[in-house]
This record gives structure tokens, C-alpha cells and sequence, in this order.
């Protein structure tokens, strides 16, 4: 796509899809000036995704919006129904679960992925099914709430188990008043918006009630309660030198993947934790991921505070005061953070985000998810996740010294203890078709096919050719294992079937491939230059008086250079078995001569 295939655009904000020839959308993004942003992707300083956006897209849409807030709103949506390629997407992306206490006279508390315009009062949303849960099994230790009687109520004959328990008022036999049960209702909501501390309060104000009526029996349910509450809750809270209400951020990126951490404090407590986990993160800036977090978080939230802290970043702060401000109908700031004790609490959000992500890297690589590998499977086709690939590269610095690597990868991550290195023989000049069949066919018929396990794809570095160089050996080893080269010049993957594909250096199968081939080659050239080093010693060993084979092989055991050898004392080489101090002087002498 070019400049000239734009459609001509309004100064007005809004939002833009880029689309291919097919009508799939690849990127959305949002602006405050539709006409100057758009025009930056054409422009000579545009970036590694720009430029690959445009080169894929064959065309533009836009929507004019009225303002950047409703911009901001738009895009997360589009960004949610078409999920596009090039845009930052979360990595599980599914509706996150809340909590809801149902719109009745006697409410209940209900498990929920969707926020709907029912009356209910919403709590989260929350990081995961098991968060909820235990903030069910919580509420339902400290607080009588019905959970038996259906949505809505029914009327039983006789109560549950938990009114014998007494964990429950059971509204459905008429044993609980209105107030009493709205009472009880009021405690939870205080508790699910991270006000504890008034939770309690509010439990031994009803004791001290029922005390002094002499109703001992509920003071005593209410002192259990309390206890209950301070148990289960002040062990999962840390007290930080902050007061005051705030959210705080903490954002890590690695890869293709990125982690968004938020800490909720009230009172200057920190209560609870909430994260994201995201893909397509590479090349994003942190204002992008920012911006992804906030939507998914905040646009459902049942609870804003005053402030939040986020990362510096070129995130619009000035949009998402606008938009969440609007959203509770009082001023809500936010604040990057530059000294005193907020700072100490970016660092702890920081620290915990890159602590999440590796954690969340370990966990894909050992469900075999690992960063590039299903991506791999998907852009060439494979029938299983190549958990295993070996690449293999051929290094003949100054056409001498030809040699090969195979290097292997498991789960995108090395092995450098099965990593195999092969002097190749026969050749008379420099020929890299015949050193790739070479190594690959002496890889699968010789003492390596015993040692090492097949791989689930192998890896040339190269082109067409090279590819067709290993197929052959492949056949004539007798195995069917999936190749793929790379090639240097446009980084282009070339499968069997000769095709070229061509994916932005971003892709996380390409980053994949990428890593695996370069480190076939530093390891190629690393064995070229300590053998081209071994055999310019042992040239010049050979012109030592009185050292013959043996005496030189022990020799090049002792020290692999001339330098070491030049270097080391007489006692040294003396002591090298075979060598002795006659010809250890000899050695020395011949260096100092030589120097």
C-alpha cells in the first residue's frame, strides 16, 4: 500500500483499520488527528511495524469520532472483535470473571464473566476463576448470605444445612427481616470495595448492639465473624508507608509477551493484585501495552480510585483522566511518579510484573507453548508443535577448515550440552551444498543417530538450494523429518515445497528461527577458528628441534595457541608428560627467537 491509495482524511479524531487485499483487518489504532498519524506510517521515519503494516495492508478504513476519549473506547472494541495480527492482544483473551450481588430484596453473590445492565452490583473483574473462588469461600465463612434458595428466591419449608451452621439468615423460611438481611448485604459490599477495616467496624458495632440487649448469643456470632474477617484477611495484606486509595502499575516485556501488574491500596493497605498477560507485544511501545491493560481493566471495574500510578511511558495520560473521571463522575488523577515512597511502590509493581512474566514464560515452555513455537506451527503448516529443532550451519572461513554445527532447541530454549560439532571431509574447494548433505546425512546414519533423539525440524541455513542438499540426505538416510531454510538476505523461510514467506521480524516464529540460526553460526565459526588456531601450532611445532609427534600432540594438548605456549615458563612445559626440561628449553628458546 501507498500514500496514494489513502483515502483522503479529516483533522478530526478517530479511529483507522488497515486491511488486507482479503478484507481481513491487521492493525487498528486511534488518533487525535486521523489525517497526521495515518501519514506518519508513509514517512521516512516511520518504524519496523509501520512499515510492515503498510507493505501488508492493501487498503484504509476510518470512523470519525467526537472526541479522543470516545476514540480510546472505539479502538479497544475493534480491537477486541477483529483481533487484528499487528495489534498488542491479551494473551488468554477471554471475559474475566466478577462477582455480583443480584438486584433483590434478599440478594446473593454470583459467579459471572459478563457485565449487563441488570441492577445487579458488580465486584472485579478479578485475575482468575480461582481469585473468585476463594473470595467466595471467604464471604461465605464471615457473612450469612443465602447461596441455596435459588435466583430468584424460593420460598423452602425447611432451611438449609447452613442455618444449622449458622451461616446463613435464611430469608427463604422468613427467619431474617429485610434490615437485618440489607445489613448483612452492606457488610459484604464494604468487603468486595476493600474497606475492611469499616467491615469490622461494622461487625463490633452489631456486637456491642447485641450486648448490650444481653443477646450474648449474637454478640458472640458477631465476635466470631470479626475474627473470622481479621484472620483471613491480615495475612494477605501488606501495610505500606502510603494512605490514602490508589491503584499502582507495574509493567514487564520480554519477546513477543508483556505483563501488566496492578496493586489496589486502600486505607494504605495493599488488598489485592490483579494481571494481564499479553502477546504481539513485541515492537509495542509501553504506552500501547498501558493503554490495552486500562481498557480491559478499568472499563469494567466496580471501583476507581482517586489515583493511579502508572509506568513512565508515552501512554495519553491526559485521555484516561478524561475518560475514567467521566466514568465515576469525580476527578481521578494519573500520576507517573518521580521521588518518595511512590516510587518504592513502581518498583515493587515492576519487580512483580517481570517475576510474573518469567513465571508465565516457564509455564508456556513447559506445556509446550513455549514463545515462536506454536507460531511456527501455524505460519508453515506443521502437523505437530516442532518442540525439538536442530539447525545446522557450515563455516569455511578463508575456504579453509570446513566445518558444520547442529545446535538443538527444545521448547525455543538451547541445549547446549547436546550441541554437535563435524570436521567435514572430502572436499577439495569450498562447497556448501555438499558440506549441508554431508552433516545432515552423517547426523542420521552415524554414531549421532544413536546418541542424540530425532528432532521434530530441522533448520538449514540457507536458501533453496541448500534445503534441496539436506532433503536429499534426509532421503537417503531413510527418514521424513519437516525442514525449513532461512535465508540471510530478507530473512525469508523457505519450506520444502520452495516457497519463500515472508513475516515481519517481529513474528515470534521468525525471532525463533532467527535465534536458532545465529547460534548455529557462532557456534560453526567459534570450531572453524580453534582448529585453523590448532593447526597454525602445530605448524610451527614442527620446526622445533627435537620434537617429534608425540612430544607436539602432547604439546597441543597442554596449550591449543602459540600465545599460550610463548607464554608459559619452562617449569611449566617441562612438566607436560613426555616433554621433559631439554625440550622444554628447546621450545622456549625457539619462541624467544621467534619473538
Amino acid at each position: 500500500m501507498t500514500r496514494d491509495d489513502l483515502p483522503v482524511l479529516p483533522t478530526l479524531p478517530g479511529c483507522y483499520l488497515f486491511r488486507k487485499g482479503d478484507g481481513t483487518v491487521i492493525y487498528v489504532g486511534k488518533a487525535v488527528n486521523l489525517r497526521s498519524r495515518v501519514g506518519s506510517y508513509f514517512g521516512a521515519g516511520a518504524g519496523k511495524k509501520p512499515r510492515f503494516i503498510v507493505r501488508a495492508a492493501a487498503s484504509l478504513e476510518f470512523v470519525v469520532v467526537k472526541n479522543d476519549v470516545d476514540a480510546l473506547l472505539l479502538e479497544a472494541n475493534l480491537i477486541k472483535r477483529y483481533r487484528p495480527h499487528y495489534n498488542i492482544l491479551l494473551k488468554d483473551d477471554k471475559y474475566y470473571p466478577f462477582l455480583k450481588l443480584t438486584n433483590e430484596t434478599y440478594p446473593m453473590l454470583q459467579f459471572t464473566r459478563r457485565v449487563v445492565e441488570d441492577g445487579g452490583t458488580y465486584f472485579g473483574p478479578y485475575p482468575s476463576i480461582g481469585a473468585v473462588r476463594r473470595v467466595q469461600e471467604l464471604i461465605a465463612s464471615v457473612f450469612p448470605l443465602r447461596q441455596n434458595s435459588g435466583l430468584p428466591m424460593q420460598r423452602r419449608k425447611k432451611p438449609c444445612l447452613r442455618f444449622h451452621m449458622g451461616r446463613c439468615l435464611a430469608p427463604c423460611i422468613g427467619e431474617a427481616t429485610p434490615e437485618a438481611y440489607a445489613r448483612v448485604v452492606e457488610q459484604v459490599r464494604m468487603f468486595l470495595e476493600g474497606r475492611v477495616e469499616e467491615t469490622a467496624a461494622s461487625l463490633e458495632q452489631e456486637m456491642m448492639a447485641a450486648a448490650g440487649r444481653q443477646d450474648f448469643e449474637l454478640a458472640a456470632t458477631f465476635r466470631d465473624r470479626i475474627g473470622a474477617l481479621r484472620r483471613l484477611t491480615g495475612y494477605d495484606s501488606t501495610v505500606v508507608r502510603v494512605s490514602g486509595d490508589l491503584d499502582f502499575l507495574g509493567l514487564a516485556a520480554g519477546g513477543n509477551f508483556a505483563m501488566v501488574q496492578l496493586f489496589q491500596m486502600r486505607k494504605g493497605r495493599v488488598i489485592g493484585r490483579d494481571k494481564r498477560f499479553f502477546t504481539n507485544a513485541a515492537e509495542a511501545a509501553p504506552g500501547e501495552i498501558l493503554d490495552r491493560f486500562l481498557f480491559e481493566y478499568y472499563a469494567h471495574a466496580s471501583s476507581v480510585p482517586p489515583l493511579i500510578l502508572v509506568p513512565e511511558s508515552d501512554l495519553d495520560i491526559d485521555t484516561w483522566t478524561t475518560f475514567l473521571s467521566g466514568r465515576t463522575d469525580r476527578r481521578v488523577e494519573l500520576r507517573i511518579p518521580q521521588r518518595g515512597d511512590k516510587v518504592e511502590l513502581m518498583e515493587m509493581a515492576a519487580h512483580n510484573a517481570q517475576a510474573g512474566l518469567e513465571a508465565e514464560l516457564a509455564l508456556l515452555e513447559r506445556r509446550g507453548e513455549a514463545p515462536g513455537v506454536r507460531e511456527l506451527q501455524q505460519l508453515v503448516g506443521l502437523e505437530n508443535a516442532p518442540w525439538r529443532i536442530e539447525g545446522f550451519d557450515i563455516s569455511n572461513l578463508m575456504g579453509s577448515h570446513t566445518v558444520a554445527s547442529i545446535v538443538v532447541f527444545e521448547g525455543g530454549r538451547s541445549r547446549k550440552s547436546e550441541y554437535r560439532r563435524l570436521r567435514i571431509r572430502g572436499l577439495e574447494r569450498p562447497d556448501d551444498f555438499r558440506s549441508v548433505h554431508q552433516a545432515v546425512y552423517r547426523r542420521f546414519t552415524g554414531s549421532l543417530a544413536d546418541k542424540l533423539p530425532l528432532p521434530d525440524l530441522l533448520l538449514i541455513d540457507g536458501g533453496k538450494s541448500q534445503l534441496a542438499a539436506a532433503k536429499r540426505a534426509l532421503v537417503e538416510a531413510g527418514l521424513e523429518i519437516p525442514l525449513l531454510g532461512l535465508a540471510k538476505r530478507l530473512e525469508a523461510i523457505i519450506t520444502e515445497d520452495r516457497e519463500e514467506i515472508l513475516v515481519p521480524e517481529t513474528h515470534p516464529a521468525l525471532r525463533l528461527l532467527i535465534h536458532i540460526r545465529d547460534e548455529a553460526h557462532r557456534t560453526a565459526v567459534g570450531y572453524n577458528r580453534k582448529l585453523r588456531g590448532e593447526a597454525m601450532t602445530r605448524s610451527i611445532l614442527d620446526d622445533v628441534p627435537g620434537i617429534g609427534p608425540k612430544r607436539r600432540d602432547a604439546l597441543l594438548t597442554y596449550a591449543s595457541s602459540v600465545d599460550e605456549l610463548r607464554e608459559a615458563t619452562v617449569e611449566e612445559l617441562a612438566g607436560v608428560p613426555g616433554v621433559g626440561r631439554a625440550v622444554a628449553e628447546a621450545v622456549k628458546a625457539f619462541f624467544s627467537g621467534d619473538g
